[in-house]
C-alpha cells in the first residue's frame, strides 16, 4: 500500500511539473518574457535543457548565486557544469543562449554597412561579446575606407601586454583581409572604465604598426557590463600620442 502510494503521489508531482512547465512555454508564447520575473525568465530557459524535472528551484538557486540571469549566461561552462543540478550538456545549453543573441546581430553588422559606424553602435555590439566577460581579452575590428565591416577577431586575452605579442599577427589580419582601418576594443572586468598607461603605451605600438601597412587605427573602445571608453569621444588622439610616431 505505501508503495502504491508513493507512486500515486509521484504521478502527481510529474503531473504539476507537466502543467507548469506548459504554462511556463504558453507564457513565452503569448508574450515573450515580457512580465515575466528573472527566476520565470531562467526557468524557460531550463526546462528545454532539463526535460521531466521541476527546473523553478534550480533557476531560483541559479539567481542567487550570480545575481542576474545575464551574469548566468556570463559564466565559463566550467563554472556552470559544476553547479549541482547542471551538468556539463545543460551547461553547454545556457551558452548556446547566451551566443545566440550576439550571433544575430553580428549577422546583421555583416549584412548592412552603417550598423558599426559610431562608437555607440560598436559599443552595443562589443558589450554582447564581451562586456560580462570575467577576465581581460581584446579584439580587432577591421573596416573599409568607408567604415563598413570586414571582419573582426579574439587577439588575446590576459593583460594589456599580451597584445604586444599578437601585433604581428594583428599585421597579418589586417592585411589579409584588404582593411583601411581598425578598432582595438578590450574590457575591463575590474568594471573601472578608464584607460591606464599600459593601455595608451599598447594603442601607441599598435597605430604605428598598423600605419606601416597603411591601415589607420582610428579609435580604441575600453567596455564593462555598463560603460563604454572611446579614445576618440574622450578627445584622445591616437596619432599624437607618444610613441605612435614610431
Amino acid at each position: 500500500m505505501t508503495s502504491a502510494a508513493g507512486n500515486k503521489n509521484s504521478c502527481i508531482k510529474k503531473s504539476q511539473y507537466s502543467g507548469h512547465r506548459s504554462r511556463v512555454r504558453e507564457r513565452f508564447y503569448l508574450n515573450g518574457f515580457g512580465g515575466m520575473l528573472d527566476y520565470e525568465v531562467m526557468e524557460a530557459l531550463l526546462i528545454n535543457l532539463l526535460p521531466r524535472r521541476d527546473v523553478k528551484p534550480l533557476a531560483k538557486k541559479l539567481l542567487d548565486e550570480f545575481g542576474t540571469v545575464s551574469e548566468v549566461l556570463a559564466q565559463p561552462v566550467r563554472v556552470l557544469e559544476e553547479f549541482p543540478g547542471l551538468g556539463k550538456t545543460s551547461a553547454i545549453g545556457l551558452k548556446i543562449y547566451s551566443e545566440i543573441g550576439t550571433y544575430c546581430l553580428q549577422e546583421r553588422c555583416f549584412r548592412e554597412s552603417n550598423l558599426l559606424e559610431t562608437p555607440e553602435q560598436m559599443y552595443n555590439f562589443v558589450r554582447m561579446k564581451m562586456g560580462l566577460l570575467k577576465h581581460e581579452s581584446y579584439m580587432i575590428f577591421f573596416m573599409n575606407c568607408h567604415n563598413r565591416l570586414i571582419d573582426y577577431h579574439y587577439i588575446a586575452e590576459g593583460t594589456v601586454n599580451y597584445v604586444y605579442t599578437y601585433i604581428r599577427n594583428i599585421i597579418e589580419l589586417a592585411v589579409d583581409c584588404g582593411a583601411g582601418k581598425a578598432v582595438l576594443v578590450h574590457n575591463h572586468p575590474s568594471g573601472v572604465c578608464v584607460p591606464s598607461n599600459e593601455d595608451l603605451q599598447a594603442t601607441c605600438k599598435l597605430y604605428a604598426a598598423l600605419k606601416n601597412v597603411d591601415v589607420e587605427l582610428i579609435d580604441h573602445l575600453i567596455v564593462t557590463h555598463d560603460e563604454c571608453f572611446s579614445f576618440v569621444q574622450h578627445g584622445i588622439n591616437i596619432s599624437k600620442l607618444e610613441g605612435s610616431e614610431e
